[in-house]
């Protein structure tokens, strides 16, 4: 996995030089290898790039056809007049390892493998997509295998082996679409909500090029304001981050779906980190850090893209709302605080406005119930629209109403009227206009006759909400925190101190070499040695079992706290020991269990600040610690490296974030503290990555700053030949 420099760099190197994939994404020559006018993969491919309108250079290649579909045919790619630009390959995968370093050989610019049997299938499987990748060398970029391929309307090239909605071709792009899967691909294509597309691409098995290549040259096209991905995980967060950031500084909304998000089969954690965050932790950080906009299915994709393909997008979360129907009203009303939409306060001026226009028999509220007389009005709903739309706290105008598939003529029964109202007052706004349906059921005729007018549809109540939701969400800031070099003498020490078990006394050293605290106190192997350290540290204190390979000491009685004296802590010796040796398994050659005893902390508020190392990159974990930690399951997810606004948004999104604030007189924590304490363990995960998972649990926060009362560290088994 590269570094973030080093991905940064590579998008930077892009812009400047001209982009690597433009041989497959704006082709002047296109070579379609099994073309067969039986059928298939090939001849559709031919029909679909000349339906796309492309005006290049198109060859069929087959071995013993003069022509396929009035498209000359030629034996093998070796036998055309020239290396095309790009080669889509219709044939069994048996041959397509060799026929990709055929092309590479002869200086083809790209490749579309259709065929499945590769990678996704078995042994033998994986076997041949090594060799299709090593065959492609580097020296040809290759979209799947195991895809429909992709569909560039920009270039007027479509290198896609079955149906496509061709409208594309003749429409000024605004959205390109990249997903893992073909059919989820194509389903969003033919969607007619859906604006113009750009480019589509059924990425496959993603053996060469991946959705973060795609990303990648979407984002040289000025004219792309929205990026799709439909994703189940990717290869290089890293990169990934890089080119988010710099779509966020374009103003290019990328929305993701993520397939596969539940962690069924996923190997249970030692640490609670692992419960708090399961493996779409990192993915959701990621998204939400860089701005992107993450949604649940394909409605919510297409109303997202919508709406942030519209010339003016959402300032912010607060709607105004009307219709011809308290029914559509009330569910409206129901659903907004579920999906994160306010329903604005209209200010005296749209309250006047609105009350002169209405019967006097209709109250002025939002949602606005128009009575079923406006149905058809195009003076009220434009009137309806202006007042609203001027009044501050709006900023989204939304009129709900339906058209389903057997609806009635559209303009015999009010619609037009309608439309073109809202769309009069949506020419003189400043935020954007919306016809909300209830249901995704609606004719083709309504989303023509909206788009016709300036007027956003947005098909569903719910995904029109959350779509209104996801867009007006403040954005965070991209800027990077500048971080100082590695401290190679702390690297020294922390490594001296991972080559060992690491108990709980070990794990709270580490900590403090990246400037976490914890309580005064020390490790006790009998009970005169804790009366000891008490009489040093001061009363109370607490007493806990001290035993490497112990992650849970609560869960076996093995904590006392709040103890005042040395008979209470005497006590409290005998029995954590007594409990230890029912519980615990013989040392063997380690260390025989003992005590740590620690001067009691003052008040706070106990947190969880943990964090794991994966594929993904250094993930912390913010979340309501002690015994609620998997009660609550309240947690907020950070990926490394991130700013202080980070933590501090984080930790508005907990439960336990009205604690940390200061509650029924209750004084607020140190919440700069806090963010350095989480920042401590980001970089703590990032320098160290022989550390699997970290477990400061829990964390109490103060009026005075933090300190760790509990913590635990996991190595990687492969490091360490096994877990504490």
């Amino acid at each position: 996995m590269m570094t973030m420099s080093e991905a940064m760099s590579e998008v930077v190197s892009e812009v400047v030089a001209g982009h690597r994939l433009d041989r497959l994404f704006r082709p002047a020559s296109i070579a379609v290898v099994g073309a067969s006018p039986k059928g298939g993969y090939g001849l559709r491919t031919l029909r679909n790039t000349r339906g796309a309108g492309f005006a290049g250079r198109l060859y069929a290649v087959h071995p013993s056809h003069a022509e396929v579909d009035g498209v000359r045919a030629y034996p093998s790619l070796a036998d055309l007049p020239e290396a095309p630009d790009a080669v889509a390959a219709a044939i069994p995968a048996a041959g397509v390892p060799a026929l990709a370093a055929q092309a590479a050989d002869l200086g083809a610019g790209s490749m579309v493998v259709f065929g499945a049997g590769f990678g996704e299938r078995d042994e033998a499987g994986r076997r041949l997509q090594r060799e299709l990748v090593a065959a492609a060398g580097g020296r040809l970029p290759l979209i799947g295998p195991n895809c429909l391929g992709v569909a560039s309307f920009r270039g007027r090239a479509a290198l896609w082996g079955i149906e496509l909605p061709l409208l594309h071709a003749d429409a000024d792009g605004v959205v390109a679409l990249a997903a893992q899967s073909g059919n989820m691909a194509l389903t969003t294509m033919l969607s007619g909500r859906l604006p113009s597309v750009a480019y589509g691409v059924s990425a496959g098995n993603q053996a060469v090029l991946d959705l973060a290549d795609c990303l990648e040259y979407f984002l040289t096209d000025p004219g792309v304001r929205v990026v799709c991905l439909v994703m189940e995980g990717l290869a290089d967060l890293a990169r990934f981050r890089a080119l988010a950031e710099r779509a966020a500084a374009r103003d290019v909304a990328v929305i993701v779906l993520k397939v596969g998000r539940s962690a069924v089969g996923e190997a249970a954690t030692v640490a609670h980190t692992g419960t708090l965050a399961g493996r779409d932790a990192s993915y959701d950080a990621l998204f939400r850090q860089t701005g992107v906009y993450r949604v649940d299915d394909l409605d919510e994709m297409i109303a997202l893209s919508s709406l942030l393909a519209a010339p003016r997008r959402p300032r912010g979360r607060s709607v105004g709302v009307y219709a011809s129907s308290g029914g559509e009203c009330g569910l409206v009303a129901d659903l907004a605080d579920a999906t994160g939409v306010a329903l604005a306060d209209l200010d005296r001026a749209a309250r006047d406005r609105l009350a002169a226009a209405l019967p006097p028999y209709m109250a002025v509220r939002n949602p606005l119930d128009l009575g079923a007389n406006a149905w058809g009005d195009q003076a009220m709903y434009r009137t309806a629209a202006l007042a609203m739309g001027a009044s501050p706290d709006v900023d989204v105008v939304a009129f709900a109403g339906d058209a389903p598939t057997h609806s009635e003529p559209l303009d015999e029964i009010g619609w037009p009227e309608m439309v073109i109202g809202a769309g009069e007052a949506a020419a003189e706004l400043d935020v954007p206009v919306v016809l909300m349906t209830t249901t995704t059921d609606v004719t083709s005729g309504l989303i023509a006759l909206a788009r016709r007018h300036g007027v956003t549809l947005l098909a569903g109540a719910r995904p029109a909400l959350r779509a209104i939701a996801l867009a007006g969400a403040p954005r965070p800031s991209i800027a990077r925190p500048d971080e100082p070099p590695a401290d190679p003498e702390r690297r020294r020490r922390a490594a001296a101190l991972l080559d060992c078990p690491l108990s709980e006394s070990r794990a709270k050293e580490l900590l403090s070499l990246y400037g976490i605290g914890s309580p005064s106190g020390g490790v006790a192997a009998d009970a005169d040695a804790a009366a000891a350290i008490a009489d040093r540290v001061g009363y109370p204190v607490v007493c806990k079992l001290h035993a490497p390979g112990v992650a849970h000491k609560s869960d076996i009685g093995g904590v006392e706290v709040g103890l005042r004296d040395e008979d209470a802590l005497r006590g409290a010796f005998a029995r954590v020991m007594r409990r230890a040796a029912a519980a615990v398994d013989a040392p063997g050659d380690g260390p025989a269990p003992g005590v740590l005893v620690e001067r009691m902390a003052g008040p706070g508020t106990e947190l969880i600040v943990g964090g794991r190392n994966d594929a993904a990159g250094s993930l912390v974990v913010l979340g309501a610690g002690g015994v609620l930690t998997e009660l609550l399951g309240d947690s907020a997810g950070l990926l490394w490296p991130f700013t202080r606004d980070d933590v501090l948004d984080a930790v508005g999104r907990l439960r336990a974030g009205a604690l940390l604030r200061g509650y029924r007189g209750s004084p607020p924590a140190d919440l700069d503290a806090l963010a350095d304490a989480a920042a401590a363990v980001g970089r703590l995960l990032a320098e160290l990555p022989e550390v699997a998972e970290i477990d400061v649990n829990p964390l109490l926060a103060g009026p005075d700053g933090c300190l760790a009362l509990d913590a635990l560290v996991v190595r990687r088994p492969e490091e360490k030949g096994g877990r504490d």
